[in-house]
């Protein structure tokens, strides 16, 4: 089994980055959020498999459909999964339709717009 490991830019365990791919994300208005509530297991998220349901789950909750969204996690060892390779190129925009980063590159990097303001959830609320 391989271990999920969220990527530096992943706020705590609870509230895992999550984007859709970059060519539905520009036809949408949302395509990036911080989860508003974890899984209920702490750091298990099931694999990649399970944090993109729980992606998916929360943001077709919050009338985000017709994408497929993506965890920003990578995981170890043999067969290792980039988050970067899951999640297309990019830009993406928060709930508010502000857009957070350009690319896959400015998404760590000093260029990228994401702040307490810009990184909300799902929801469209700051995370506390």
């Amino acid at each position: 089994m391989q271990k999920s490991n969220a990527m530096a830019v992943v706020v705590p365990v609870a509230l895992t980055l999550m984007l859709a791919p970059s060519a539905l994300a520009q036809d949408m208005k949302m395509g990036f959020f911080v989860t508003s509530v974890g899984s209920g297991k702490g750091a298990d998220l099931g694999g990649l498999d399970g944090a993109d349901k729980h992606c998916q789950t929360l943001a077709e909750a919050a009338g985000s459909t017709g994408q497929t969204w993506r965890a920003y996690l990578s995981t170890q060892g043999d067969g290792a999964v980039n988050a970067r390779d899951r999640i297309g190129a990019g830009p993406w925009k928060n709930a508010k339709g502000e857009g957070v980063a350009k690319d896959v590159a400015d998404l760590p990097g000093a260029s990228n717009n994401l702040t307490k303001q810009t990184a909300l959830t799902e929801t469209g609320t700051v995370v506390s």
